[in-house]
Order: C-alpha cells, then sequence, then structure tokens
C-alpha cells in the first residue's frame, strides 16, 4: 500500500504532531508499506504540494493528522482519504466559530476518523452524526525515547540533589503553562528546594513572550525553547516530576513519553488525562493550581512514593500502548475506507 502522510508544519512548531507522523511513517514502512511524508508552511503551498504530490506518488490513500490543520486541506480530493484527530481538534477546534464548522465538516467528508481514545471518538460522534459509523479509535503509541542525550542538569548547573519539576509541551493557551509559574514559589515557601523547566515551541508568540516576561519574576523557573528530540529522553529521566497543564488533551505525546519511561507524573485533570491516566495509581491529577501544589510537595517529601507511581504508570502504558497496536488500527482503519 502506498500512504502519504500530512502533518502539520512547520513541524518545529508542532513537535508532537510531528512525532506521532514519523511513528506512524516507520511504523508502516516496517510492515512494507511505503509512505510518504507532506507538510508546508501555509495553505497555499500545501494545497499545490498536495496536488504535485499526489499526482506523482499516486498513494492508495491520504492520511492527514490535525483536522483544522491540515485535513482542511483534503476537501474535494478523490483519493480516498482519512484523518486523525489531535486534542486540539477534539476539544476546541470543533467547537470555535473560526474553525468549528469547517473542522465538522472534514469529519463529515473523511473517509475514516481516527480517534485517539474511546472518550474522543464519542465526542465526534455527538457533534457530528454524519460521522457515526465511521470513527475508529486507534490508540497511540508509547514508545521509549533514548535517554543518551545531553544532561539537562549538568548542561544547566541544577544540583542532583534538587528537585526538578519538567514541563514540556508547544508554548500555546491551552497547553495553560502559566498556571504552574508560582509553583516553585509555593513549594520553596514550604521548604522545599525545587526548581522547574518550562520547554517547548513557541506556538502562540504572545503568550510566550508573556509566560517569558512573567517567569522573569519567579525565581527557579526557566522558559528554554524545544529541546531537540535526542535530548528528550534524558530529559524526562533528570526530572523528578513530569507536569502537564493543559486544560484539554487528547492523548498527550509528553504524556505517553514521559509514562514509558516511568517518570512520575503530575497532571490537570482535564478531558483527556482522565481518560489517559488514573488518579493515585499511575499519576495524580489536580483540579486547581492549590492542589497541583500539593500533589508536587507529596512527591517531593515521599520518594518512594514517586517512585512507585513511576514503575507503575511505565507498566500500564506498556500494556495499553504497544507499536504494533498503533500500526494494526491504522491498517484496519485504511482497509475500512
Amino acid at each position: 500500500m502506498k500512504v502519504l502522510l500530512l502533518t502539520p508544519a512547520p513541524t518545529h512548531l508542532f513537535l508532537g504532531s510531528a512525532a506521532t507522523v514519523t511513528r506512524y511513517r516507520e511504523g508502516l514502512q516496517r510492515c512494507g508499506h511505503l509512505c510518504e511524508l507532506l507538510g508546508a508552511t501555509n495553505e497555499g503551498g500545501l494545497k499545490q504540494s498536495l496536488a504535485g504530490t499526489v499526482g506523482r506518488f499516486r498513494p492508495d490513500i491520504v492520511h492527514a493528522h490535525d483536522a483544522a490543520r491540515t485535513g482542511l486541506q483534503l476537501l474535494g480530493l478523490r483519493t480516498p482519504w482519512v484523518v486523525s484527530l489531535s486534542g486540539e481538534d477534539v476539544h476546541a477546534a470543533m467547537t470555535t466559530n473560526e474553525h468549528g464548522p469547517l473542522v465538522c465538516e472534514v469529519l463529515r467528508r473523511a473517509h475514516r476518523v481516527l480517534a485517539p481514545s474511546a472518550a474522543a471518538a464519542e465526542l465526534v460522534e455527538r457533534r457530528v452524526s454524519d460521522a457515526i459509523g465511521k470513527v475508529d479509535v486507534v490508540p497511540r503509541a508509547a514508545l521509549r525515547l533514548p535517554t543518551d542525550g545531553t544532561d539537562l542538569r549538568r548542561s544547566l548547573g541544577i544540583p542532583r540533589q534538587r528537585f526538578l519539576v519538567f514541563l514540556p509541551g508547544g508554548l500555546r493557551p491551552i497547553k495553560g503553562q502559566n498556571r504552574a509559574l508560582s509553583l516553585v514559589r509555593s513549594l520553596r515557601t514550604a521548604g522545599a528546594d525545587v526548581e522547574m523547566i518550562i520547554a517547548g515551541p513557541d506556538q502562540d508568540v504572545a503568550f510566550a513572550e508573556n509566560l517569558r516576561h512573567q517567569s522573569q519574576n519567579e525565581p527557579g523557573v526557566r522558559v528554554l525553547p524545544s529541546l531537540a528530540r535526542d535530548r528528550m529522553g534524558a530529559a524526562y529521566v533528570d526530572a523528578d516530576v513530569v507536569l502537564n497543564t493543559s486544560w484539554s488533551e487528547g492523548c498527550a505525546p509528553t504524556l505517553l513519553e514521559a509514562g514509558i519511561l516511568g517518570r512520575p507524573v503530575v497532571a490537570a485533570a482535564s478531558p483527556g488525562n482522565q481518560e489517559l491516566l488514573r488518579h493515585r495509581e499511575t499519576a495524580l491529577l489536580y483540579a486547581d493550581e492549590e492542589e497541583m501544589a500539593r500533589q508536587v510537595l507529596a512527591l517531593y517529601r515521599n520518594r518512594t512514593a514517586a517512585g512507585a507511581l513511576g514503575v507503575r504508570i511505565r507498566e500500564d502504558f506498556q500494556r495499553r500502548f504497544p507499536g504494533e497496536q498503533e500500526i494494526s488500527g491504522l491498517l484496519s482503519s485504511y482497509a475500512a475506507t
């Protein structure tokens, strides 16, 4: 089978989506399928490149990841096509006045819609009745990143004994990193030796600039650009806690990456996260900033409990999100088009 994969671009701004689509391509290629990856910087460029690539490559199927950012370009395409949903598609793009009608039209006209979870599939079918019967649940794979990259602590001069909170992800309002800015101050007031690293691409320039400006008044908080892919595994391992502050998620790549490496996770009790994680079993979930601080402080004070939490999330993700399950799900959806 020849598969043309579309990813949001520029890829350095959408690292999670790029990692997901790259994983799709590598998995399909291991199964003997021929894949090509397409991305562009603007709508016009993508349309022209898409037409040219389809004419040259002649794919059997086109698969767009992220309905709002790539799926719109497939409307009217005669080649069979499917769309896999990002968390933002599920919890934001379908309902906004700006993108909602067009995103819903993509879901109506796609041959198949690939949702990352049963809850996401239910939301799609509730909002777009024409999608009922063609939504497939294809859970993301949790694959272990290499951990031999540059040591984050050493490169930043962070002592080994200091408790390090790592908050990865694209800097934009829905990711909610500003919710964590007062965390270190609160924990230090309680006597904890803590530092926090926020790292991710500037997906919303104004939000990112404001976040950096605010962080200057918060000792112990650093906001870094996105880390290279070969450094992420080492960054997770360096962290004592991986934090998530998102107002909504589909199936957060950062949580899958952290969890499969056995890192303790503290995450917002938001849609998507509550299906991915189980409170007090595989992670600690919180409803507000005060509870966030309490959960992180609890792990700071009980490193044994933190380690046990990391073991449980790794075992859970190994069981629920194997790589072969993701690829077999893709192939089943393609076959149904």
